[in-house]
């Protein structure tokens, strides 16, 4: 859902440009709503997941994607400075830091759920992501007239991992509760 709603904002918002502004920018200004709701409905069912997450994968990855979830629900409340900022306003600090909190999160849930129900497919995946997210946020800082496109690029590369983390974590469940099923009752 995330990253359909920004990309259509991407299209309808006007003065607005992918290839140069952060996905965050499209909180400002008119029709910013969209992007503020997004932030928000986006986090708050992330960390509503994050429960089964912790229940099917481990405590510690599940308070990690809480983590990531949290701050992205914050990111809407407070709404971001545009970049570059002539100076930063109180609620594009909070923005940067929760921001930066729930990016940081996810990458750790990578490398912790990259041990579990590990296939060497699994493995190595969880830490390829772990790894090119935030090699992608540093392009995107670096490459200032394109940054929109390598935030964008981070964005979907941790997301479409988290959503593979939570199809095999229901599938994950599913077995388990099969498992119960057929297991003979005690007497």
């Amino acid at each position: 859902m995330f990253i359909v709603l920004f990309l259509i904002n991407d299209v309808v918002k006007p003065d607005y440009n992918p290839v140069r502004d952060a996905v965050s920018e499209a909180e400002i200004g008119s029709g910013g709503w969209l992007q503020i709701a997004n932030f928000l409905v986006s986090g708050l069912l992330i960390t509503a997941s994050a429960v089964a997450v912790a229940k099917a994968v481990n405590r510690s990855t599940g308070v990690l994607v809480a983590m990531a979830g949290a701050g992205l629900a914050l990111a809407g409340v407070f709404v971001s400075d545009p970049v570059p900022a002539d100076h930063a306003t109180w609620h594009g600090t909070i923005h940067n830091v929760v921001g930066t909190i729930s990016s940081a999160a996810l990458v750790a849930a990578c490398f912790v759920a990259a041990r579990w129900q590990a296939t060497a497919l699994w493995r190595w995946y969880s830490i390829a992501v772990g790894v090119a997210m935030p090699l992608t946020f540093v392009v995107a800082l670096v490459e200032t007239e394109t940054l929109g496109i390598w935030q964008r690029l981070t964005n979907v590369i941790g997301w479409t991992w988290l959503i593979v983390l939570a199809l095999r974590a229901r599938g994950a469940a599913a077995t388990n509760e099969r498992a119960e099923l057929v297991k003979p009752a005690r007497t």
